[in-house]
Parts: C-alpha cells; sequence; structure tokens
C-alpha cells in the first residue's frame, strides 16, 4: 500500500488533553480518527495503523507536545514518514523538542491559536532541517515587535510563516538582539560541551 499524503489522521476536536499513548488508544482509539474534507480516512497497514504522513491534533485541549512521539507511534504505520502535524487551536504553551524533534521529516508545523508567549520556544525547531511552513499567529509571541524577524532568523530552512511567503528581502534583515545573544549562548554552550569531552592530560607522577 501508499501513503496518500492527502488523507490526514484527523483527531481534531476529540477533547485530548495528553499525548499519552495509552490513555489516548483507551479513551479515543484509532476508531476515534474523523472522516475529513480532504480524501477521508487513510488507509491501514500491516500493523492496523494508519498509512498517511499527516497528524491533525487541532482543536484540542492540549498544553505542551511533551510524548507526541508516542501518540504518532501509536497510530501511523511509517512514523519516521511524518510531514505534517498540526497542533492549532490548543493551550499549548510549551514545544517539547526531545519528542517532536524524532520527527526529522516534518515540512509542516502549525501552531496558530495556541498560548505560546516565549520566543524561545521556537528555537527548538531549529534541528529540522525540512522545515519548509509554520505558524504561530494567534499566540502572544506574535504580538513581538520582532516577531517575524525572529522567526525568520532563527529558521532560514522555512519559506513560509503563518501562510504567507518569507520574500528574499526579510532574508536580508538584521538579526533581532534576542537571536544574536541565543546564538551566542548555543556557541559558548557547544564550545564547552567540547572542552568537556576532551581527553584530559594524564598526570606525571614526580
Amino acid at each position: 500500500m501508499s501513503i496518500s499524503p492527502g488523507a490526514p489522521a484527523d483527531f481534531s476536536f476529540n477533547g485530548i488533553r495528553h499525548l499519552d499513548s495509552e490513555k489516548f488508544l483507551s479513551a479515543i482509539g484509532l476508531e476515534g480518527v474523523r472522516y475529513t474534507r480532504v480524501g477521508g480516512v487513510p488507509d491501514r497497514g500491516p500493523e492496523k495503523r494508519f498509512l498517511t504522513k499527516s497528524l491533525w491534533l487541532n482543536n484540542n485541549k492540549l498544553k505542551s507536545t511533551r510524548n507526541i512521539h508516542e501518540l504518532v507511534n501509536a497510530t501511523i504505520e511509517y512514523p519516521a514518514q511524518l510531514g505534517w502535524i498540526d497542533f492549532s487551536f490548543n493551550y499549548i504553551t510549551e514545544i517539547e523538542e526531545q519528542s517532536l524533534l524524532k520527527f526529522p521529516k516534518l515540512t509542516i508545523l502549525y501552531f496558530h491559536g495556541n498560548c505560546i508567549n516565549d520566543l524561545n520556544e521556537v528555537y527548538k525547531l531549529r534541528p529540522l532541517t525540512e522545515l519548509r511552513s509554520v505558524t504561530f499567529h494567534g499566540n502572544p509571541i506574535a504580538n513581538h515587535p520582532r516577531y517575524r524577524n525572529y522567526v525568520v532568523s532563527v529558521l532560514p530552512q522555512i519559506v513560509n510563516l503563518d501562510f504567507t511567503p518569507i520574500v528574499k528581502t526579510e532574508k536580508l534583515f538584521a538579526m533581532p538582539p534576542e537571536v544574536i545573544k541565543k546564538f551566542k549562548e548555543e556557541k559558548e554552550k557547544q564550545k564547552a560541551e567540547t572542552e568537556k569531552r576532551k581527553p584530559q592530560p594524564a598526570e606525571v607522577n614526580p
């Protein structure tokens, strides 16, 4: 069976509060998937999980992306192929990167309509090198005067922000002070870790 990118696993409007796979499967289960306007319900693979690259979790009651890898592994047949997660219209304040970064092929992430109030949460997405489209409008961070400049600076791989293409001139804008500071801190952290890994010289006995 081929994976159809046009048929998402749609678990929106299910009142989901946590991404714990056991709780999800007992309360909602795979049968809780919604028939969507974009191609209906995805086909199932050999393990009876969905053959899709898209997971919709919008309009629930999530506060964090913590344990998203558990839910993906429980619902998607080929988790490594996941390309799109819709987290829009939840109550998310934290992007827990250890779970999210397990899916390096993510190209689309929707976070609009949440409660993210720290621009540093955006920085956590930098390792997702294939990310191309991301949304944050409707979050407190979108009210920051340098919001768009910040996101474009820390996520140079994206081509679309808040459903608006990033134009070439935006890439040429000076980085905001927050980004320069963050890059400096990251560089110093990496340098310290490198120094820590260096073999220590052996003690010479007199």
